[in-house]
């Protein structure tokens, strides 16, 4: 992988690139650019003065399906960019291609001078671009996204239009969309037969949001959220099904639930059933009105109480405040785990119980 000749702003690039590398450096060691200037390579020095040179890529707009495309590195590799969706320096890091992003991601790791830099930066695009092409935002395409990770393949695109209820050349657009992030696999305009269902889940949290995306109102439980829920499940009349923390708890080791978070289709009965109280700030009872019917699909029970899917649960916690996100990667690993118990055989079936 080589340069070549650098435009100004790739230089510049390149130059911001290497000074934030330095700057997550641990103490002692050195990320210089290479003098004299070699296609705008850095060299890293070790606090022995061990050194190590590194070739610097200038690559914005890289996108999933390009890594593919990118030569073997032959030494030591970072893309630079402004910025890089988590599928990209995913498929970057498997090749062992380090990369830097001016929103704070790096990942660097060479073995001589053993040196080792990660760091997190914004996860979605700070400077979004107009879209070309479809968009992967709204219900529907959501709708999509949860139906794949949680239905085994092979299914072709007429069949997922009939199950999520929305037209199939609209449909067929989102696959391409998702087949060109390598979250999906096909071969030509034939069956899906592969889905990279975390890498999907861990999409779905960039256009989605646990509070934001549904209509959500904070209330009180005088008895505590415990026997809210437990009040809850008996109530036929409200259709409901439990999420957040307190769905988490019951699949994986998290810390006490203390807010019950529950999809429910008429929030104002629930709370009237209930005995709720609206909660001018706080509160221990979070109720939501669905982004999509979808979230009272592939549901469970336990001990008289129905919990949303798991992979919901399991971006709802990713996506929502506090200590719900730490909760969301110890669902990711419960659903990794236990993959695929928890994903059903076809659109038509549902999975069986956790």
């Amino acid at each position: 992988m080589t340069s070549g000749n650098d435009s100004y702003a790739d230089k510049q690039l390149k130059a911001q690139a290497s000074a934030l590398l330095n700057s997550l450096a641990p103490a002692g060691w050195l990320v210089a650019a290479e003098q004299p200037a070699r296609n705008g390579a850095v060299r890293v020095t070790s606090p022995d003065s061990e050194t190590r040179s590194i070739d610097v890529i200038p690559c914005d707009g890289l996108r999933p399906r390009d890594v593919v495309g990118l030569p073997d590195p032959t030494r030591p590799t970072v893309v630079a960019a402004t910025w890089l969706s988590p599928r990209t320096r995913e498929l970057l890091a498997v090749r062992q291609i380090g990369y830097v992003d001016l929103s704070g991601n790096v990942y660097l790791s060479i073995d001589r001078p053993g040196l080792a830099i990660r760091a997190q930066g914004a996860q979605r695009n700070p400077s979004p671009e107009p879209v070309q092409g479809p968009n992967l935002r709204g219900p529907r395409a959501w709708a999509l996204q949860r139906t794949l990770a949680e239905v085994l393949p092979p299914y072709g695109v007429t069949e997922l239009a009939a199950a999520i209820k929305a037209d199939a050349g609209y449909v067929s657009r989102l696959v391409g969309a998702l087949s060109d992030e390598l979250l999906i696999g096909r071969v030509g305009r034939g069956p899906i037969d592969k889905v990279d269902w975390e890498p999907l889940l861990r999409q779905m949290t960039s256009t989605y949001s646990l509070l934001n995306s549904n209509a959500t109102t904070g209330w009180i439980a005088s008895a505590g959220p415990e026997q809210f829920l437990k009040d809850v499940a008996t109530q036929s009349e409200a259709g409901f099904a439990i999420t957040g923390s307190f769905a988490a708890a019951e699949l994986t080791s998290v810390a006490p639930p203390e807010i019950a978070v529950v999809f429910v289709e008429d929030p104002e009965l629930l709370a009237s059933l209930t005995n709720l109280r609206p909660a001018r700030n706080g509160g221990n009872v979070v109720t939501a009105r669905p982004y999509d019917d979808l979230v009272f699909d592939r549901t469970w029970t336990r001990n008289g109480m129905t919990f949303a899917s798991p992979a919901q649960v399991a971006v709802d916690c990713l996506t929502g405040p506090g200590r719900l996100p730490a909760q969301g990667e110890a669902m990711v690993e419960w659903l990794r785990t236990n993959a695929p118990t928890w994903q059903a055989d076809s659109l038509t079936e549902q999975p069986g119980l956790p």
